[in-house]
C-alpha cells in the first residue's frame, strides 16, 4: 500500500472526525437555545417532548442541566470548540496527534456515560438531542482510535509523509491555547450569563391588586369585574406552572382592571390525586397545596404561592414549614396542622374532583369561558388579552 493511498485514508477519518466535531457543535449550540428558551418563553415546547419517558423539556428542566452555574449544553459547545481547534491545528499524519485525540475522546465518553446514567437513573427522562449528542461523541472517539490504528501502520510501514512523533513545543502550545480558551469562555459566561433557569419573579408586582375568595372558595387576583377570567389548575412542583404563573404575573400587571387570574389545585401526586397519576410521582405536591389553602383562608394565599413555587424552582426536597412561616407570617404548627386537617383535605379533594370532571389529566390546565386548554393557553387567547386595556 502507497504513501499516498494511506495519506488519502488518512484524510478520509480526519474529515470524518470534523465533520463529526462541526454536527456536535451545532448539536450542542442547539441545546443551549432549547434550555435558554424552556425557562424563559412560558409556551415553548421543544421537538422532541413527546412522552414522560422521551422529553428534552424535563432533562432542560432538571437541576443537572446546570453544573457549577453553566447550562451543560454550554460545556458542550466548548469542548466543540476546543477539539475544532486541535483538530485544526495538529497534524493528521502524525501518530502521536491521533493519540491526543483518542485521549481527548475517551475523556469526553465517560462524561457521556455519566450524563447518561444520571438521565436514566435520576431524571428519568431522555432527551433526543442528548442521545445525538451521545452518539456523536461515541462515533467521534471511535474515528480517533481509526485514526491512530491507522497512523500507526502507517509509521510502521514507513509510509513517506507519516512520523510518530510531534514537535513538543508546537504541541505544547496548540493545547495550552485550546485549554486557556476553554477555561476563559467559561469564566467569561459564568461571570456574564444571567441566571435565567432561576425564573425569579422580580420584574413585575401584584402585590397591590385587589383580591379575594370566590364563591367557592379560590383564590383570585387581579380585576374586581374583568372581562377575562383565567382559572390555572396547578401543581407546585410542576416547571410549566411556574412558567406560565410567571406569564399570568406580566398578564395581570400589565391589564389589572380587565383580567382576573382564578388559582385552582390540581397536585399529580399519588397520594391525594390517585385516579390520574397511580403510581408515585411529584411526590408532597399535595401537601403544598394544603399550606396554599390555609394560606387562602388566613388572607395571606398569594404571598405564599409565590413562595412555594419558588421553593420548588429550587427543588427543596423537603416542606420547610418554618421558612413558609417566617416568610408569610402564618403560624408553624397550623401550617404543620393543616397537611393532617379534614377540612383541608375535602377542599383540596373538591378541587382535584373538579378538575377530573373537566377531563385535566395534566398540569399546567386552564379554564377560560368554559372551555378547558392543557399545557397551554391558546395564542388567540392570548391576542385578545393583549388587546385589553392597560393598567393606568
Amino acid at each position: 500500500m502507497n504513501s499516498r493511498h494511506l495519506l488519502r485514508k488518512q484524510t478520509f477519518l480526519w474529515l470524518a472526525a470534523l465533520l463529526l466535531v462541526l454536527t456536535g457543535l451545532a448539536v450542542a449550540l442547539y441545546s443551549a437555545h432549547s434550555h435558554y428558551q424552556n425557562y424563559t418563553d412560558p409556551l415553548y415546547s421543544s421537538f422532541c417532548a413527546i412522552s414522560k419517558a422521551i422529553n428534552c423539556d424535563t432533562v432542560a428542566q432538571s437541576p443537572w442541566s446546570i453544573l457549577f452555574a453553566i447550562p451543560v449544553a454550554w460545556w458542550g459547545v466548548f469542548f466543540y470548540v476546543f477539539f475544532l481547534f486541535i483538530l485544526l491545528t495538529e497534524d493528521r499524519r502524525n501518530l502521536a496527534a491521533w493519540q491526543g485525540f483518542f485521549l481527548v475522546m475517551n475523556i469526553a465518553s465517560i462524561v457521556t456515560l455519566v450524563l447518561a446514567v444520571i438521565a436514566v437513573t435520576q431524571i428519568r427522562s431522555l432527551c433526543l438531542v442528548c442521545l445525538a449528542t451521545y452518539i456523536i461523541t461515541f462515533f467521534l472517539t471511535y474515528t480517533c482510535w481509526l485514526g491512530k490504528r491507522r497512523c500507526k501502520e502507517a509509521v510502521a510501514k514507513g509510509a513517506e509523509g507519516f512520523s510518530a512523533t510531534l514537535q513538543k513545543k508546537d504541541a505544547l502550545r496548540n493545547y495550552s491555547t485550546a485549554a486557556g480558551v476553554f477555561c476563559l469562555s467559561l469564566l467569561l459566561l459564568y461571570g456574564l450569563m444571567p441566571r435565567y433557569w432561576l425564573l425569579a419573579p422580580t420584574e413585575t408586582d401584584i402585590s397591590h391588586l385587589p383580591h379575594g375568595l370566590t364563591e367557592d372558595g379560590h383564590p383570585w387576583i387581579g380585576a374586581e369585574k374583568p372581562e377575562i377570567t383565567i382559572e390555572q389548575f396547578s401543581d407546585y412542583q410542576c416547571f410549566q406552572c411556574s412558567k406560565m404563573y410567571l406569564l399570568l404575573r406580566q398578564m395581570l400587571a400589565a391589564h389589572p382592571d380587565s383580567l382576573r387570574f382564578v388559582h385552582r389545585h390540581y397536585p399529580l401526586d399519588h397520594k391525594v390525586n390517585s385516579v390520574i397519576v397511580p403510581e408515585p410521582f411529584h411526590q408532597g405536591s399535595g401537601d403544598l397545596a394544603k399550606i396554599a389553602i390555609l394560606a387562602a383562608l388566613r388572607d395571606k394565599f398569594w404571598q405564599t404561592n409565590d413562595l412555594l413555587y419558588a421553593l420548588m424552582r429550587n427543588k427543596v426536597q423537603e416542606i420547610p414549614l418554618q421558612k413558609i412561616a417566617d416568610k408569610t407570617g402564618l403560624d408553624r404548627n397550623e401550617l404543620s396542622a393543616a397537611l393532617l386537617h379534614p377540612d383541608i383535605a375535602e377542599l383540596l379533594r373538591r378541587d382535584i374532583w373538579q378538575g377530573m370532571k373537566l377531563g385535566i389529566t395534566g398540569t399546567p390546565a386552564f379554564l377560560i369561558d368554559g372551555q378547558v386548554y392543557q399545557g397551554n393557553i391558546p395564542p388567540e387567547i392570548l391576542k385578545k388579552v393583549a388587546e385589553l386595556p392597560s393598567g393606568q
